[in-house]
């Protein structure tokens, strides 16, 4: 239901009493809506209502901020300013995300509610106390089940788990625990096995959505892979093997969701182009036009603009004597030019065929101490290990995963915890 500002004169008495007493039944308490009259000879109050002006819901969308959102709906810069202004003491804006839902209930000159709705995590109500706005923060909690799933790679795992997850979310969250190890494009092959524990949200019985992956395996041809959650004390957490060397590496097996390799590393590969044969010291990965390309490890951007036959290319130094680059690139991300400093997997452009090449692909080569490697082949260096005076502790939480993924029937429930947000 929506009412313009402008129509205020031509609403009469009784459809403003009967609006506000609809917004009264879902919203509870407003302070100052209401003067009640009462004369000494009647026990009924006489009820002087404010004129309701609008009642909007929305839904922020793509790169659209909550006061952009507001703003096309028609609120005034200086509504839209208190109501900004007073949620800041609760709740830091610049964390809103596509898809997060709020509703508003206003007069014409003022603000009466405001609910907002941040993913599944909170819910931030504005309300108005004598006279003024006040943020209140609500923390959404969940039940947590924690359950397992273990099976077989047909033709490809994405097919093996797909009809056994209540989402997809689930299967990327699987292979992100191993993409610095796997590459689950081109490496799984039939007769794979996986084996994983997980966590489970539900709202008043209803799935909500996936937790962390708790323990994880994948026997890639008879390379076991096998990963357990820690947080330390200190609070930090992530994914370790059974030594406690982390999982995570300087650099991710691929830096790109590609179709299909179209060029290995070579010291002599015949150029489709030039027609001779000469070396390809990267990779190059054929992908649709626009596919995104993020850095695979962090560092800084070295060079960013045209390179003769690489077209526009992008060359990222990073720790310990590597240099990694991407040729022939359509585009570079906002904010990529030299000086730049980049977080592993952050968007650096998006694929293109640019410079001397037959079609769209990505050419990923990678050097190490001014040589280049097989990215392909390449032993990334591994992140920081569990630290020495956390070892007992991991190893402990360690036995206990790794002996309930020994437990694992082929989809079960292991246990029901209690709440959590």
């Amino acid at each position: 239901m929506s009412l313009k500002f402008g129509s205020k004169r031509k609403i009469t008495r009784a459809l403003s009493l009967l609006g506000l007493l609809v917004v009264f039944s879902f919203f509870g308490r407003f302070s100052g809506l209401f003067e009640a009259e009462k004369d000494q000879n009647c026990k009924e109050a006489v009820l002087n209502p404010i004129p309701l002006g609008c009642i909007y819901k929305g839904k922020l969308s793509q790169n659209e901020p909550l006061a952009l959102s507001l703003s096309r709906k028609g609120l005034s810069q200086r509504l839209i300013y208190q109501l900004t202004s007073s949620l800041k003491e609760k709740f830091n804006l610049k964390r809103s995300l596509p898809g997060d839902e709020y509703t508003l209930v206003t007069t014409p000159d003022s603000i009466l509610y405001f609910e907002y709705q941040n993913g599944m995590r909170q819910k931030i109500k504005v309300i108005r106390e004598e006279g003024k706005l006040k943020a209140e923060l609500d923390t959404l909690y969940f039940n947590c089940l924690i359950k397992s799933l273990q099976g077989e790679i047909k033709s490809s795992l994405w097919e093996s788990m797909i009809d056994r997850c209540e989402s997809p979310e689930l299967i990327m969250k699987f292979t992100e625990v191993f993409e610095w190890e796997i590459d689950f494009l081109t490496e799984p092959r039939g007769g794979d096995t996986f084996r994983l524990i997980f966590e489970e949200y539900y709202k008043d019985g209803n799935f909500v959505k996936y937790g962390d992956i708790l323990a994880a395996e994948y026997n890639l041809s008879g390379q076991l892979h096998q990963a357990v959650l820690y947080q330390n004390p200190e609070g930090k957490k992530g994914y370790f093997d059974p030594t406690g060397q982390s999982v995570r590496k300087a650099f991710l097996k691929s830096p790109l969701n590609y179709r299909r390799i179209s060029s290995r590393f070579s010291y002599s590969r015949f150029h489709p182009i030039f027609k001779r044969y000469r070396p390809h010291l990267g990779v190059d990965y054929a992908a649709p036009i626009g596919t995104p390309v993020v850095a695979s490890g962090d560092g800084v951007v070295v060079f960013a603009g045209w390179r003769k036959g690489f077209g526009k290319i992008i060359e990222i130094r990073h720790p310990n004597g590597f240099v990694t680059t991407y040729g022939h690139l359509l585009s570079f991300a906002r904010g990529i030019r030299k000086g730049t400093k980049v977080k592993q997997k952050q968007l650096i452009g998006y694929v293109g065929s640019t410079g001397c090449s037959t079609g769209p692909h990505l050419d990923y080569r990678v050097k190490a101490n001014g040589r280049f490697v097989n990215p392909l082949r390449m032993v990334a260096p591994p992140l920081h290990p569990v630290k020495r005076e956390y070892l007992a502790d991991f190893q402990a939480k360690r036995d206990n995963l790794l002996y309930a993924l020994d437990l694992l029937a082929p989809r079960g429930q292991l246990a029901w915890s209690n709440e959590h947000k």
